[in-house]
């Protein structure tokens, strides 16, 4: 039986996260994976090429060993077990895992700021560090979104918790408090 991209990316992901803490290189091992992940981002019929028939085993050998250059003999042993499994399709999914489980043991979340004006850096570090207050977060990572349409404030949107601010919505309760009334 098959098993599933999720499957695969959250095993694989959890066997080398386990393995990064037992030898304390959690963060370096996010940097090599990252790194190897933009490159099969950047070039995605390379997954493709090293998992078909095509180029010929060694020159397939050749294009990992190019890739794993600069890493680390732990990556380099683990990116060779995923071409030896024929998992080099899933290697972008089991990076996006490893990063979620090192996000989530180091307290860092993701969120998106809308705001209907371009954010200073200091208004952006401001929202990060009340959301990372307000979620209990050791760290916010903010990607920024203009969008005219909100009038004014922000929304902060992470996972599945949104904290709508926006000058819009206040706009839409007002309007229903005074239809209702």
């Amino acid at each position: 039986m098959s098993l599933d991209k999720l499957t695969v990316a959250n095993r694989y992901s959890k066997a080398l996260f386990e393995l990064a803490i037992e030898k304390d290189q959690t963060e370096a091992f996010l940097t090599e994976l990252k790194q190897l992940r933009q490159v099969f981002v950047d070039n995605p019929q390379l997954a493709e090429v090293l998992s078909g028939s095509l180029l010929p085993v060694d020159q397939k050998q050749a294009t990992l060993s190019t890739l794993t250059d600069h890493a680390s003999e732990y990556i380099k042993n683990f990116i060779q077990m995923l071409y030896d499994y024929g998992r080099m399709s899933n290697l972008v999914d089991i990076v996006d895992a490893f990063e979620a489980r090192f996000d989530e043991s180091h307290k860092i979340v993701h969120a998106e700021v809308t705001s209907a004006v371009k954010l200073s850096d200091e208004q952006a570090d401001a929202i990060a560090a009340a959301f990372a207050q307000r979620v209990g977060a050791q760290k916010v990572v903010l990607t920024r979104k203009v969008d005219e349409a909100i009038i004014g404030g922000v929304i902060v949107k992470s996972n599945n918790q949104t904290f709508d601010g926006s000058v819009a919505l206040q706009l839409t309760n007002l309007r229903r408090a005074l239809i209702n009334n």
